[in-house]
């Protein structure tokens, strides 16, 4: 269990087979929100948390907006080395 990033620092990476499993519960996660209008905001390998059977869970939610359709975003906040483009630029963005 634990942190996705620790698990990459201790192992020095992630098997191919297990990043594409990984990757499609991150995805599955991340589409889950978007389809209840939930923008997380600041998803990185710190906020992904591991099982004891290695499943990820998106964690850390306090950042995260709830989204109205044709709303934009404004507020530049997450961890920049993350960070979509616009934001960082500091443009309006659009949630899911």
């Amino acid at each position: 269990g634990g942190e996705l990033f620790d698990y990459i620092c201790k192992h020095g990476g992630v098997e191919d087979t297990e990043v594409r499993r990984l990757f499609q519960q991150i995805i599955s996660a991340v589409d889950y929100c978007h389809r209840h209008m939930v923008v997380h905001r600041d998803l990185k390998p710190e906020n992904v948390l591991l099982d004891g059977n290695m499943n990820a869970k998106i964690a850390d939610f306090g950042l995260s907006n709830m989204m109205s359709d044709g709303e934009f975003l404004r507020t530049s906040c997450g961890s920049p080395n993350y960070a979509a483009p616009e934001v960082i630029s500091g443009r309006f963005y659009a949630g899911p």
